[in-house]
């Protein structure tokens, strides 16, 4: 089974960021359905039955406390000179979300893959394939990279299972933790 833990997000800012992610419609990109947007927490990769239930046994014990945070800005990865994935962000204070984000890696440290990169809390709308107009992509990020899009309570965890098809990534929802 191929796994992770997620953070859904609200219709709200699921609209928002559809209304934004028409403007990155350009070819040579695949825009993410709006419906499979989700802050990734940490990705298991393909694990065995026994060690969902072990996760999920492990999601029962998480004590972790809801929070609000501002979301919006376009970024890039890994920067504007080689653009792969476009991604809306936080904005404002992003510490209290990556310190949230680490304390749930290190809570999940021994299941699947290890996180090699700086943890940045980020919502993937595109994935760059080829551009023919660079210059047109890196005018968009920049107008939109302060683009406030909403409020969202991070109140709840959820452990997905992630079935890739020839349409895209279809997510079931295998666990949900509501926090305090």
């Amino acid at each position: 089974m191929r796994i992770f833990i997620g953070i859904p997000i609200s219709d709200e800012i699921r609209e928002g960021i559809a209304k934004i992610s028409e403007n990155f419609d350009i070819d040579g990109i695949k825009l993410v359905n709006p419906q499979n947007l989700h802050w990734t927490v940490k990705f298991f990769g393909d694990i065995n039955k026994e060690t969902v239930n072990e996760i999920k046994e492990m999601m029962d014990r998480i004590e972790l406390n809801s929070f609000d945070i501002d979301i919006g800005g376009i970024g890039v990865f890994p920067s504007l000179s080689y653009i792969r994935t476009i991604w809306v962000g936080v904005l404002g204070e992003e510490k209290i979300f990556m310190n949230f984000l680490i304390e749930l890696n290190e809570k999940f440290k021994k299941y699947g893959k290890e996180n090699r990169h700086r943890i940045k809390p980020h919502l993937t709308i595109g994935r760059v394939k080829f551009i023919k107009d660079k210059e047109k992509l890196i005018k968009l990020v920049k107008m939109f990279e302060r683009k406030y899009i909403g409020k969202m309570k991070i109140n709840k965890i959820s452990l997905f299972e992630s079935i890739l098809t020839k349409n895209g990534p279809k997510y079931t929802t295998l666990k949900e933790v509501v926090l305090k």
